[in-house]
């Protein structure tokens, strides 16, 4: 069936940021844990606000460490972060065929709008939603309904593209078809946990479970 609409997640969806947000949790961390910690300890706040990330690791300190991220984050940002496979090409075919994109994710709006940007992709979308827009975050449904509604497109007719456990349980809360972004850095248990609706291996898998095609 083809789908009216497709959201995406951002960071390891459509922009590869997973060695980005590994050493940007390295760098800020180290100071007060004593230790590099290791990227499995990471992955579980891929997807989540960056706050409640670094508070699980030190809470009494995540107001300065967010700063000492961000710097880092910024001044590495565009060295680290690349383009996932075929994300251009895949967002070109479903813009061309009438399909509204959206995108949902955790970062702020300044650096959200700042990746589009870099890689040439913010014409692609007719919503973004990000971390200020929105009271409760991923994996809680609010931020993909918003979308949605930006979009003027019910649940039922639309695909959420993730890569990580939070997007595919936000889209199911949501009432949307949950996809999961088999080129994750996201060890793949944990998406299956999640129990996503579909994989896809690629975003031309993306594009035909969008057009009805596949």
């Amino acid at each position: 069936m083809a789908r009216e609409g497709v959201l995406f997640d951002l960071d390891g969806t459509l922009l590869d940021t997973s060695e980005l947000v590994i050493k940007s949790f390295q760098y800020t961390l180290y100071p007060y844990l004593g230790r590099v910690v290791a990227p499995e300890e990471v992955y579980p706040y891929f997807g989540v606000p960056l706050r409640e990330g670094l508070e699980a690791f030190v809470p009494e300190k995540v107001e300065e460490m967010v700063e000492i991220y961000r710097r880092y984050s910024e001044e590495h940002y565009n060295e680290l972060v690349r383009l996932c496979p075929g994300v251009r090409e895949g967002l070109k075919e479903l813009h061309q065929a009438g399909v509204r994109m959206g995108i949902v994710t955790s970062r702020v709006r300044d650096t959200t709008l700042y990746g589009l940007r870099l890689f040439g992709l913010e014409d692609f979308f007719q919503a973004i939603i990000t971390m200020e827009d929105v009271n409760t975050h991923k994996p809680r449904p609010e931020p993909v309904l918003k979308c949605l509604e930006a979009l003027r497109i019910p649940p039922e007719k639309a695909l959420m593209v993730g890569d990580s456990p939070h997007d595919i349980a936000a889209a199911r809360a949501a009432g949307v078809v949950a996809v999961a972004a088999g080129w994750s850095h996201v060890p793949r248990q944990r998406f299956i946990d999640a129990q996503p609706d579909f994989w896809a291996e690629s975003m031309a898998e993306v594009v035909a479970l969008a057009l009805g095609t596949s």
